[in-house]
């Protein structure tokens, strides 16, 4: 009887220590951000960038512009695991391909809960053009995952987005 005791005691406090860090996108959109948007006063002065207490992510990290997933993290960023990096799969209106991007988390994290997830330069250069289909995934350095989202057509096969169909 105290074996089962013991057994269960453990295996319920395994459950509440990966309850503790299980990390979700609360709220996911996504829209186009001109590189401007990004610029404080406080950059004037100091030649840095000033996220404030959001965490910025981007695919080609120099460049501002592109289409920005905007993430709602029930966590602070800083809790987000070292090594930790997004997965962003997505379809383009020009073209079926899937495309994988993976980018990651910086290491200088605010302690805000909200992520702008970018795809910039050259990964995302159409102003107006949404993504047909797109899956983000925050992954931790082993490949787990620990959090994902994902639209509503990327659910359906892929023969649904051909021409025609």
């Amino acid at each position: 009887m105290k074996r089962r005791a013991l057994l269960f005691f453990c295996a319920i406090h395994l459950a509440a220590l990966s309850a503790l860090h299980a990390f979700e996108f609360r709220h996911v959109a996504h829209r186009y951000v001109e590189a401007k948007s990004f610029k404080r006063i406080s950059e004037y002065f100091t030649g840095r960038e000033n996220p404030g207490n959001r965490l910025l992510c981007r695919s080609r990290p120099v460049e501002r512009a592109g289409l920005y997933f905007i993430l709602s993290l029930n966590e602070h960023s800083r809790k987000l695991p070292q090594g930790a990096q997004f997965v962003v799969e997505f379809i383009r209106p020009d073209d079926p391909e899937t495309k994988t991007i993976r980018v990651p988390v910086p290491e200088h994290r605010p302690r805000g809960k909200e992520i702008y997830l970018g795809l910039t330069g050259d990964d995302w250069p159409d102003k107006i053009a949404r993504p047909v289909a797109w899956r983000l995934r925050l992954v931790d350095a082993s490949g787990e995952v620990l959090a994902q989202r994902k639209s509503f057509l990327w659910e359906h096969p892929a023969d649904r987005f051909e021409r025609g169909s």
